[in-house]
């Protein structure tokens, strides 16, 4: 939010003393700018008008004396606000639009003014608030002629890009231009949310008429004619996105569709892949059918006595089999029980051991999932589209297992697992429920995915909370580094008495800081620096009397502005005095210093002034500097364990390869690190990168934070192996994939 009075005022006009280049506007700009103004102007007018009435019945109703003194104020004063107004809105096309470019200097304190410099005061929150509410009327109303103009002002600007933020006819900086002017006027608060209300009704709620007439003007000047048959930018971008999603959309179904349509031949492939390996058997001749094999197997899934290690291979699959089918007579094979369902035994089996082998579950994960195998084996039996369908119940869900499993690890405290548990009981009641009906599957689906999407809501409000203190901490940590380089460079070489460096040190650094971190605050930011400019100079060694009178004429407001800062951050009253006693006494010091003559040689005059102070040198600015959030949370007997990759040196080379692993890590992605010396490893996913402060923050799968890296040392960490990026997608495809690489392998060896 923009501040009342807290751009230090310069002499005269202000607006005329600021150092840079100029750029003047073009012709085109100048006239919009002019009829704008005018128009805007002739609505103040009429907005005075009725509010020297408004004010006369107010005060006639209520007897306040506060309301005849705020009519006075307006008659008296309403050529001058109105000036102000007109010279506010014309600065604000100049220096948004470029033709005016600030530049700050050190060197020119003594040129400027104390007048009227006061930092934020109570009122200014009601203030604020008024102009914020008149500020998103104002936009709400004309978001499109605001984007039109933005549009055109942009294309006739070339040196200066034109957005909401810089357009100079924003309501913003109209509303901002009368605060300005209004404060021409000698009110109390509640007489000037008043003349606000008024403002918002008589010029903002008129804003369109005065946009209508700057869009025709450039229209008829040939600046973008036809931009109001164009939709507005925002909507463009809106339509333009849901085009791209629909085309996208389009695109992955056309190749969902044909990965679907090879999928149907997927299990043929893996049939033939098979059969060059075994003895085909002739079609008909299998003595059991399909589901008495069904039945045998729902047998063998219920009963405890066999493990999946008993189920490793496809030959001890039959033999197990073979045992709950006296019709084979011990020979299990494409002869007894079919080619068909003989080839799934061998495929769902090739499938499990690769799950089994997977490293990116949990052994404890894996055992679970293993119990599916029989299952499994039975979906691949009774229907063939498990194998070729994506979308099957039973191979979504199995999917679903493990994607959900990939971050878990044991817990520490001792107590029940709500995944863990969850995965088991989905598991059991498969085992113990399921016989030859697929739709089991789909109910444990949306039973499961219910589950997820709940324990995926809490930790994401503890992932949630984690980045807003990362990123909040990452901002306190630039705010710090900005303050720390703003006293440096006004400190730099120059006499710091003790009185100002204790200021500095326990009481500005502080102030400056919880301004930078204001959002949209450059202002107030700005005016705390000036007042440590002011403070900082004012010890200085006076060559002049000028030097000495100016001196005198600030330190009044110095010290009313440096107390009322220490007030706002609630320091110490009693240390505050105290500070500022100091500062007073150094201040009568050296104006009893005389001026030094022309022949007195610049160490003369640098000998005489460090009887206040001494020069500034590093080690006096690192002092003065705030620590950075680290320093400041650091607490040796918390200390965290040292890990493996706390020993590594960080990878600064961006151009190594692994750097591109890391360029293409997402949010979510889970990785596996090395966690103790032991060989311990922990699992984390990646939940966000705070990029002002280059730090990858990891949670576990509860949203607790368990690791923060900058890029070079993750970088670092991958390429030595202490890293692992894991491999979330879905596991029964991968599994497939594997499957048919291998047999391929084999049948070309």
């Amino acid at each position: 939010m923009t501040k009342k009075n807290q751009v230090v005022h310069f002499p005269q006009n202000s607006h005329e003393t600021f150092v840079g280049e100029k750029v003047n506007l073009s012709n085109l700009v100048t006239q919009a700018k002019d009829l704008a103004v005018n128009e805007l102007v002739l609505l103040l007018n009429r907005m005075l008008d009725s509010a020297d009435d408004k004010l006369f019945d107010m005060a006639d109703k209520s007897n306040q004396v506060t309301f005849f003194n705020a009519m006075r104020q307006v008659r008296i004063k309403r050529q001058g606000l109105i000036n102000i107004f007109k010279q506010e809105l014309e600065y604000a096309f100049k220096k948004q639009l470029g033709a005016v470019i600030e530049e700050r200097t050190v060197d020119n304190v003594e040129s400027m003014s104390l007048d009227g410099l006061s930092l934020v005061q109570e009122d200014d929150l009601e203030e604020d608030l008024a102009i914020d509410a008149m500020v998103n009327k104002g936009r709400a109303d004309n978001s499109v002629a605001l984007e039109h103009i933005c549009t055109r002002l942009d294309t006739l600007c070339t040196n200066v890009s034109v957005t909401q933020s810089t357009n100079p006819l924003d309501p913003r900086f109209i509303a901002e231009a009368f605060r300005t002017s209004s404060h021409s006027l000698e009110l109390d608060v509640q007489s000037r949310l008043v003349v606000f209300k008024l403002f918002e009704r008589s010029v903002v709620d008129s804003l369109k008429d005065v946009y209508l007439e700057v869009n025709e003007e450039f229209a008829e000047k040939g600046v973008l004619p036809d931009l109001h048959k164009r939709r507005p930018r925002r909507q463009e971008r809106e339509r333009v996105q849901r085009e791209k999603s629909e085309s996208a959309e389009s695109d992955k179904q056309s190749k969902d569709d044909l990965r679907d349509e090879v999928r149907e031949e997927v299990f043929n492939t893996l049939r033939e892949l098979i059969g060059n390996r075994k003895v085909a058997y002739p079609e008909g001749s299998e003595v059991v059918k399909t589901d008495q094999v069904v039945n045998a197997l729902t047998t063998l899934q219920k009963d405890p006595g066999y493990s999946p290690k008993d189920l490793s291979t496809p030959d001890q699959v039959r033999h197990i089999l073979s045992g709950f089918l006296p019709a084979t007579q011990g020979q299990v094979n494409g002869g007894t029980i079919g080619n068909v369902n003989d080839d799934v035994i061998d495929i769902v089996t090739m499938l499990f051991d690769f799950i089994l082998d997977d490293t990116n579950l949990h052994n404890d994960i894996k055992a679970l999932l293993a119990r599916l195998q029989i299952p499994m084996l039975k979906v691949g039996m009774v229907d063939r589209s498990f194998f070729s369908d994506r979308h099957h119940p039973a191979r979504k869900l199995l999917n679903e297992l493990s994607r959900a499993g990939i971050g878990w690890v044991p817990s520490n405290n001792g107590g029940p697992d709500p995944l863990l548990t969850k995965i088991s009981q989905t598991v059991e009641t498969i085992t113990s429920e399921f016989r030859d009906d697929v739709t089991l599957f789909s109910q444990l689906l949306d039973d499961f995915e219910v589950f997820k999407s709940q324990d995926t809501k809490r930790t994401s409000i503890l992932e949630k909370r984690m980045k807003e203190a990362e990123e909040g901490k990452a901002r306190a940590d630039s705010a710090r580094q900005k303050v720390n380089s703003e006293i440096a460079r006004m400190c730099h070489g120059r006499i710091i008495a003790e009185p100002v460096k204790n200021i500095l040190k326990e009481a500005w650094t502080n102030v400056l800081f919880l301004e930078q971190l204001k959002p949209n605050n450059q202002e107030g930011f700005d005016k705390a620096i000036k007042v440590a400019e002011f403070l900082v100079w004012s010890v200085q060694p006076k060559t002049s009397e000028d030097a000495k009178a100016k001196l005198k004429k600030i330190v009044v407001s110095l010290i009313k502005n440096l107390r009322l800062g220490m007030n706002r951050i609630s320091f110490n009253s009693y240390r505050s005095s105290q500070l500022l006693e100091e500062l007073e006494e150094c201040h009568r010091q050296i104006l009893e210093l005389p001026i030094p003559s022309p022949s007195e040689t610049e160490d003369q005059v640098s000998s005489v002034a460090e009887t206040i102070g001494v020069t500034a040198t590093e080690e006096t600015v690192k002092e003065l500097s705030l620590p950075t959030s680290d320093e400041v949370a650091a607490k040796p007997q918390q200390a965290a364990k040292a890990t493996p990759l706390d020993a590594l040196e960080d990878l600064t080379d961006e151009a190594d390869s692994v750097y591109e692993t890391v360029n293409q890590l997402q949010g979510g992605s889970w990785l596996e690190m090395a966690a103790h010396e032991d060989g311990s490893t922990q699992r984390c996913k990646l939940a966000a990168h705070i990029v002002s402060s280059d730090k990858y923050i990891f949670v576990n799968r509860t949203g607790m934070k368990l690791a923060e890296l900058t890029k070079a040392r993750l970088a670092a960490g991958l390429k030595a192996g202490l890293i692992k990026i894991l491999d979330d997608a879905a596991l029964f495809d991968r599994a497939l994939e594997s499957v048919i690489t291998n047999l391929r392998s084999l049948k070309e060896a």
